[in-house]
C-alpha cells in the first residue's frame, strides 16, 4: 500500500476510536467496564481504544452495541 493511502486510512480509524471514547465518556463509562463487557482485560480494551490492536468489524459492532449507538448512527457523519 503507498504510504499516501495507508495514511489516510490511519486518520480514518482515528478519527473512529476517538468518536468510540468520546461516546463512552458521555455515557460515563470507564475503560474496564467496557472491557468487561466486552470479555476484554482493561488492557486489551486499552489498546483497541489506542490503536495498538486492530479493531475488527464484529468487535466494532460490540463496542457500539454496548455503547447504545448503531452503526448507521455512527458512522452519519463519516468522511
Amino acid at each position: 500500500m503507498r504510504e499516501k493511502e495507508r495514511e489516510k486510512f490511519e486518520n480514518k480509524s482515528k478519527v473512529i476510536l476517538n468518536k468510540i471514547v468520546e461516546r463512552r465518556k458521555n455515557l460515563n463509562i470507564t475503560q474496564s467496564e467496557l472491557a468487561l463487557k466486552l470479555n476484554l482485560t482493561s488492557s486489551g480494551y486499552f489498546k483497541v481504544e489506542t490503536g495498538k490492536t486492530k479493531l475488527d468489524t464484529f468487535r466494532l459492532i460490540q463496542v457500539l452495541d454496548m455503547l447504545e449507538i448503531s452503526p448507521k448512527d455512527f458512522f452519519k457523519d463519516f468522511e
